[in-house]
């Protein structure tokens, strides 16, 4: 996150990470992420939500660079024009399967597809 934007009113939050962060995507709320604190543009609801999870919240005014999976499209807009977005998603499937049954075996000789 090397680059940032101007200084803006936000909530800093502390303690269970985890536990911040997944109520902060309940929220769609953009999130800056931090070794040790979440940055988030928190409304009410969602100050009383974090805070009703033991969570320590504190009011800071700093310069916020949100995640780009939270961050608002005309930061992630105004990112690409200074070529510094980075927008990534992955995907692991993993397929349900039997290790105790042996596959059905394959026809053998030539078939028909008639």
């Amino acid at each position: 996150m090397s680059e940032t934007s101007t200084t803006q009113t936000l909530t800093e939050v502390r303690g269970d990470l985890v536990l911040a962060a997944l109520c902060v995507g309940q929220f769609r709320a953009p999130c800056q992420i931090e070794g040790d604190r979440l940055l988030v543009q928190a409304d009410d609801a969602l100050a009383q939500a974090l805070h009703a999870l033991g969570l320590e919240l504190r009011i800071t005014a700093e310069p916020f660079t949100p995640a780009p999976l939270f961050a608002p499209e005309q930061t992630l807009l105004d990112q690409v024009a200074r070529g510094t977005a980075a927008r990534r998603a992955s995907v692991h499937v993993h397929a349900s399967h039997d290790h105790d049954v042996e596959a059905p075996e394959e026809p053998s000789g030539r078939g028909s597809n008639a």
